[in-house]
């Protein structure tokens, strides 16, 4: 009678942690993905990815304050396997991130003709408004002449076309200046001019920029122009040749070179340019630099003899980092550090980025690593319990750690749950005990997992508990 009752029991305990283990598996099925990344200062946690808009994105850029984002599409459309009828159009895109809608500022007739995001398109956002610039280098289709398409777009809805440029344009938006300003040059290309545009989108007229400004100007205003501290006047350096013009083939020390390197401020305002000493310049500072960036790593992946290159995008720290997408060429932080847009498969996705002390995140993280692992030695115990079933109500014998778990396979689907951080790490302490001669299962210790600051103990009853090291 009491082998019978010790049998039944065993077997509602199995059915209890079976029941317990499928729980677990439809809860796991229902959880999004979180990243986690803990800085040296701060931790990060990123929410579930959330889809903001179809292929092709090839651009993102944020709004200095984070709510919202241009995007550059490119879009192919086809009826046929051979793409005969394919059309393509080409799209620029603005994102609220309050909102979550997407909106079409711009698109292009159906072309044949590719653009390139980065030379045929740019943007630029005004200092305090809620509004943008944008220009796309266009074709006519009748004539086969380039020319720039320039557009004011307000983030309320309304997008106004300001003019066609023949010459290439630039944007200036000082981030102190409520105005912005379009930068070019006149059709003979013998000056530079610029036109303000007001926060409402209107266009003044053209005035040609101050001479000694001017021939500094065009190299600078392709890449990120530099801003002095005051956020109103742009930051030209220079380099100072010797006199007669030669350079010197003498070894020049550091401060030497630096000597050389001159600067010029120029005032769009009142169009003034002025020689500024190097030890007086100061570069303006926003206050919501983050400290996250992405980077993009290319991986070579192989399927017998096919080779393919696959790229994943990383948020990372200084030297710490935390993969976000694993097919993905481009993102973008915003730029609090606050949330991240990123193509994955030609898509665009959105994530929150939540941010918390270094500490708090290395606990939030040892807490989900210590639940992984108790998830694991439930498997375990469940292993046991059914062996000990199939077995006259006897524990697996002792022939060491590894043996017993291989006698515990058929009841596992899974070899690496004996594993911690990808090493063997099943302790194993009875040596074919009969259940019934067991007077205690409850705080009967059948084995563990070792971990690097504790262990998950499993008893002889089938539940599992955590030890710290003390």
């Amino acid at each position: 009678m009491r082998k019978l009752y010790v049998l039944l029991g065993l077997v509602t305990v199995v059915c209890l942690l079976a029941w317990g283990r499928l729980r677990q598996s439809e809860e796991k099925t229902t959880n999004l993905p979180i990243a986690v990344l803990v800085g040296k200062q701060s931790g990060y946690l990123l929410t579930p990815p959330e889809f903001v808009a179809q292929p092709f994105i090839r651009r993102i850029e944020w709004s200095p304050d984070g709510n919202y984002a241009v995007l550059f599409q490119t879009v192919l459309r086809t009826e046929t396997p051979t793409l005969a009828d394919a059309v393509m159009r080409h799209r620029v895109l603005l994102w609220s991130r309050r909102t979550r809608r997407l909106s079409v500022l711009w698109e292009s007739a159906q072309v044949d003709r590719d653009m390139n995001p980065r030379t045929d398109f740019t943007v630029a956002f005004f200092g305090k408004s809620p509004a943008c610039l944008f220009a796309v280098q266009v074709v006519d289709a009748e004539q086969g002449e380039r020319f720039w398409t320039v557009a004011y777009a307000a983030f309320t809805g309304r997008v106004a076309t300001l003019g066609r440029f023949d010459e290439a344009v630039y944007f200036l938006t000082p981030p102190a200046d409520p105005q912005a300003y379009l930068v070019t040059s006149t059709p003979s290309q013998t000056e530079m001019v610029y036109l303000t545009v007001t926060p409402t989108g209107e266009l003044q007229k053209p005035r040609p920029i101050v001479e000694k400004a001017a021939g500094l100007m065009l190299v600078h205003l392709r890449e990120r122009p530099s801003w002095f501290e005051d956020g109103l006047q742009l930051v030209l350096p220079h380099l100072v040749l010797p006199e007669h013009g030669e350079l010197s083939t003498e070894p020049s020390t550091r401060g030497s070179e630096e000597e050389r390197i001159a600067y010029m401020l120029w005032n769009p305002r009142t169009n003034e340019a002025s020689a500024i000493r190097s030890r007086e310049v100061r570069f303006y500072k926003s206050a919501s630099a983050t400290a996250l960036d992405t980077r993009t790593a290319r991986h070579a992946l192989h399927y017998a003899d096919n080779p393919a290159e696959t790229a994943a995008t990383w948020l990372y720290e200084g030297d710490r980092a935390v993969l976000v997408a694993s097919d993905s060429a481009l993102a973008e932080v915003a730029p609090q550090g606050d949330a991240i847009l990123y193509m994955a498969h030609g898509a665009a996705f959105y994530r929150e980025i939540r941010h918390t002390s270094a500490d708090t995140m290395r606990a939030i993280q040892d807490r989900a690593e210590r639940e992984r692992y108790m998830r694991q030695a439930n498997q375990i115990a469940k292993a046991i319990l059914m062996y000990a079933i199939d077995y006259d109500e006897m524990f697996p014998p002792n022939f060491g750690d590894e043996s017993v778990a291989q006698l515990l396979m058929p009841y596992l689907q899974d070899i690496n749950v004996f594993e911690v951080n990808g090493a063997f790490a099943f302790r194993y302490q009875m040596d074919g005990q009969w259940i019934g001669n067991i007077s205690n299962l409850v705080e009967t210790v059948v084995g563990y997992l070792e971990l690097p600051n504790g262990r998950v103990v499993i008893y002889a009853d089938g539940h599992v508990k955590w030890q710290p090291y003390r």
